[in-house]
This record gives C-alpha cells, sequence and structure tokens, in this order.
C-alpha cells in the first residue's frame, strides 16, 4: 500500500513528442522546456509616467524646460544642471536626469519648473531601470509550468510568440457496474444513476482537460477486455468502480490479460484507498473506486496533478477546532474556510457515497498518516475542492 506522496514520486507523465503552439493557443498548456529570456525587460531606462525629467538634488532651484520626449522616439536626450525635459510615459530616459516630477506636482514660476511640495519628491521617483524587471539570459518561466494568461502576457513583452508545449493527453472515462443507469435513463428502485463519469469529466475540464466518455462496462470480463482495447488511441483512461475486491470486479483481470503493468494497487488514504494504477507503452489507467466521494477526490489528488505534472497546490492557513482522525492513514477532511481558519464539515462525520458534502465543502486537508488529529490554531495546508 502506497502512501499519498509516494504516489506523487511514482506518477510520471507520459514522455510525448513536444508541440510548438502560438500563444493564441498556449493558455492552459504545459511548457516542455525553460523558456528563456531574450529581451531586457525594461529594454531601456524609461520613465514610468508623465512628467518632467529632472537631477533631483537641484530641486530647490527649479529647472528650465529644453525639451519634449514622446515614447516611441529614439533619440537620446540630455540635461544639464537646472534643466529638465518634459517626457511622456514609456519614453527613453535622459541622460543626466535621475528622477521624474509628476506634471500634476509642478509648478511654473519665473519660468522654471518647480516641485510643489519638494519634501514629498525622492529620488529615483518614476525612474524605471533597463533590465529591473527581467535579464535576457535568465529562465522566463520553468519547464512544466501551467500556462495562465499572466505567463502569456509575459511571453508576449517578449516577444516569444511561439512555444514548445506538451500536448494535451487525450482521456478516455469509463464508469462500471451493472447495477449503473446514466441519468439521460430510467433507473428502478434497486438501479443507480452514474454520477461519476460527469463529475469526473467536469473536474477535468474546469482544470482544462477535454475527455470522451466511453459508457458503462458491464460486470463481465470480456466486454471489460474489448472496452479497454478500444481506448488504445488515448493517452489516459480513467474508469470509475472495479477498484474493489469483490468477485464482479473485472478490471484488474482484464488490464493483466491485455499485458498492462500495474504502478500501485492500493494507497493508504481514506476514502480512496481501493484507487490503482497500470501503465502499458504510453498509455496510464487509472482504476478510481465506485463510490462517488472516493472517485471524486482520487480524481482531484492523484489523476489531476498527474495530468498537470505538479503536486496540488495547497494553500495555508489555520485551524479552527481540534480535527481528530484515525492514525496509520492519510484522511480527507471536507470543510470551509471562514475568517482565515479551517472547519471541518459535520465535524468530520461523512460517508464515501456521498455527494452532498462536498458540494457543502469549498476545501479539504490531507492529515500525514503519523497524525491523530490537528490543534486549534495549527497550521495547516488545504487544498481548493474544486
Amino acid at each position: 500500500m502506497l502512501e499519498l506522496n509516494e504516489v506523487f514520486e511514482i506518477l510520471k507523465s507520459n514522455e510525448t513528442l513536444d508541440e510548438c503552439v502560438a500563444l493564441e493557443n498556449a493558455l492552459g498548456k504545459i511548457t516542455s522546456q525553460d523558456i528563456i529570456a531574450i529581451k531586457d525587460l525594461p529594454c531601456f531606462d524609461n520613465s514610468a509616467l508623465d512628467g518632467f525629467a529632472i537631477k533631483f538634488d537641484q530641486k530647490e532651484n527649479g529647472y528650465k524646460l529644453i525639451d519634449t520626449v514622446f515614447a516611441g522616439e529614439t533619440r537620446k536626450t540630455q540635461i544639464k544642471d537646472n534643466e529638465c525635459i518634459k517626457i511622456m510615459t514609456g519614453a527613453i530616459f535622459p541622460e543626466g536626469a535621475d528622477t521624474i516630477l509628476k506634471i500634476e506636482d509642478s509648478i511654473e514660476k519665473d519660468g522654471k519648473i518647480y516641485p510643489k511640495n519638494p519634501e514629498k519628491l525622492k529620488k529615483g521617483d518614476a525612474h524605471r531601470f533597463k533590465g529591473e524587471e527581467i535579464t535576457t539570459g535568465n529562465i522566463l518561466i520553468k519547464k512544466g509550468t501551467k500556462l495562465e494568461p499572466t505567463h502569456v502576457m509575459l511571453l508576449a513583452a517578449q516577444g516569444i510568440y511561439n512555444v514548445k508545449v506538451k500536448p494535451n493527453p487525450k482521456i478516455a472515462i469509463f464508469s462500471s457496474g451493472n447495477e449503473l443507469k446514466e441519468p439521460w435513463e430510467f433507473a428502478n428502485e434497486t438501479q443507480i444513476y452514474n454520477a461519476n463519469a460527469l463529475g469526473i469529466s467536469s473536474l477535468l475540464q474546469k482544470n482544462g482537460f477535454n475527455s470522451s466518455y466511453f459508457g458503462i462496462i458491464k460486470d463481465d470480463l470480456e466486454q471489460t477486455i474489448n472496452s479497454l482495447k478500444n481506448t488504445s488511441n488515448f493517452d489516459v483512461v480513467i474508469c470509475s468502480g472495479g477498484a474493489s475486491m469483490g468477485d464482479a470486479d473485472f478490471m484488474k483481470m482484464a488490464l493483466d490479460k491485455l499485458g498492462y503493468i500495474q504502478i500501485f494497487d492500493k494507497i493508504n488514504l481514506k476514502p480512496g484507498a481501493p484507487t490503482k494504477a497500470y501503465k502499458k507503452d504510453n498509455q496510464t489507467v487509472f482504476i478510481l473506486p465506485g463510490n462517488p466521494m472516493a472517485a471524486y477526490i482520487c480524481n482531484l489528488v492523484i489523476v489531476v496533478p498527474f495530468l498537470n505534472n505538479s503536486k496540488p497546490e495547497m494553500i495555508k492557513c489555520i485551524s479552527g477546532e481540534n480535527i481528530k482522525f484515525k492514525k496509520g492513514r492519510a484522511n480527507v477532511v471536507l470543510g470551509n474556510l471562514q475568517d482565515g481558519k479551517f472547519y471541518s464539515l459535520n465535524n468530520n462525520k461523512y460517508g464515501s457515497g456521498m455527494i452532498t458534502p462536498l458540494t457543502q465543502s469549498d476545501f479539504i486537508y490531507i492529515s500525514n498518516p503519523s497524525e491523530e488529529q490537528i490543534m486549534q490554531d495549527q497550521e495547516i495546508y488545504i487544498m481548493k475542492i474544486s
């Protein structure tokens, strides 16, 4: 039985050929290599606002206006003692100047420009220096980064229009079990609507991954084998149900017959212990529990991080109460933040077959197996649930 942190180390994203995409199509993609800065930002000393370029230590004497420079002008300008140049935002900083006096903070008197409040002016105000944000040759974005809108903006500012990324994986989803009916079908009193497939696919979609649904696999070995064969051109297969040790759980048998290699058979997590993972060539198969809460949580804490090629993002907070749980395993605690403090939902009492607690919670805490409780006001790390 693996600990959750061991699962993160064992699971590695599929090694696939890189693809090159334009920035318009880069959002949500994962970089396949470090991206290096090719241009200093700013690429020249410039003004952060409209004002007058001056020498700070001459502010009491006033400045004679000798020129005006606009953004986009390539000519270089210079000031001498007691001179200033009117400058617009983004324009090249004049040689000899060290400070910008805002237009609205200036006053003209006797043909000279003075600061209205000299004591409020600080040396270096609004002087943007070449390379103060980024220097050529440094790492701009690290390999394995999921590109957000801010990254796209940064790349555009560098003139980097095409980037190498990992292709989005092709993902197939199944559910398993004779007792299941689809939400669009009629289910009698002894049948269960298939909630897992849509819950799993929706969580993937929210994290930027599209998937294809292949339906319900009945509890039959041959059907299970044939269903898995139909996904041979997919990178990742996710099936909920068939993960336990019941007589009708045929997933393990089918995968063994098809030549898949088991990555792990069980994880030390509640809920979600029966979760399994297999690999064949460049395809990874996840068998998640059939219980909805367990399926959703394992998709959240195992499958999504695998697809993102990174561990789950954790948020630091403090516990608002004492919370007890069973020592020796990682326990998932559903809860919410109130005034920066984490409180468990319903005193941490719910079953792995439930869905409602997931809708009533915004975060989860995952305990360390060595813990049997967390104390009020203890610093902890939690994870957003969706």
